[in-house]
């Protein structure tokens, strides 16, 4: 099998991904899509096998996950996938209410008329897809779902100037997003995300930083409550 290639966009025009940077992408994208569930065994050589890589290239890669908090490190036992813990979840949410805090604030004060237009099609587009998942109970397009959520959000805040608060919030949305899949496919709780994207909406258009905040808090914390209602996850 040759070695995995891909390529990414950059101002000067694709850049072609080295080995190591692809095969984190495919891992990540198993972990997150559920495909290597919580605890799952790392197998390096299994998988260098599977993506046609060295030894080195394979560490490197699942090393790089290590550090995204994606993979745990065994002493001598090797590497697994990380556990969803509701101790994590509580902590993911503190901090993502924290930093989305702040990066809102900034976005807000520095709002344009492009902000408002691209915030309008974001919004539009994922009222589309709710209408399916939470309308018609149409779970197929969840992942579909997923990334028009994120979009929206990001929208919020891409007036902000701090970059290290953007890099920061992509980081936390990665971690939760792992915990929000079992939501996503839990219909034992009520739960309309349409109002609550609604009230961030419109309290975002007006410029009130205030009730905007508070509303993506709410928004936030909600999973939370939610997640705890699930007995399958460990404290």
């Amino acid at each position: 099998m040759s070695r995995p290639q891909a390529v990414r966009n950059t101002p000067q025009g694709p850049l072609k991904k080295t080995a190591i940077e692809t095969v984190q992408d495919q891992i990540r994208a198993r972990i997150m899509s559920g495909a290597l569930g919580p605890g799952a065994r790392l197998h390096i050589d299994k998988l260098r096998l599977e993506f046609g890589v060295s030894t080195s290239t394979m560490r490197e890669a699942i090393s790089r996950l290590l550090i995204d908090g994606l993979v745990t490190s065994e002493h001598q036992r090797g590497f697994r996938v990380a556990p969803l813990t509701l101790k994590d979840f509580r902590d993911i949410t503190d901090a993502r209410k924290m930093i989305e805090a702040q990066a809102l604030q900034l976005a807000l004060h520095h709002r344009t008329a492009q902000w408002q237009a691209d915030l309008i099609a974001a919004y539009d587009q994922l009222v589309q897809i709710e209408d399916r998942l939470i309308g018609d109970g149409d779970l197929d397009c969840a992942p579909e779902w997923s990334a028009r959520n994120a979009h929206f959000h990001d929208c919020i805040v891409s007036t902000c100037d701090n970059a290290w608060l953007k890099r920061f919030r992509l980081t936390l949305h990665q971690q939760s997003y792992r915990y929000h899949r079992r939501l996503l496919c839990d219909r034992s709780r009520p739960r309309d995300v349409r109002v609550e994207h609604r009230a961030i909406f419109d309290t975002a258009l007006a410029g009130d930083i205030a009730a905007c905040v508070a509303a993506l808090e709410a928004h936030i914390e909600t999973s939370y409550t939610d997640l705890t209602q699930q007995h399958d996850l460990s404290a």
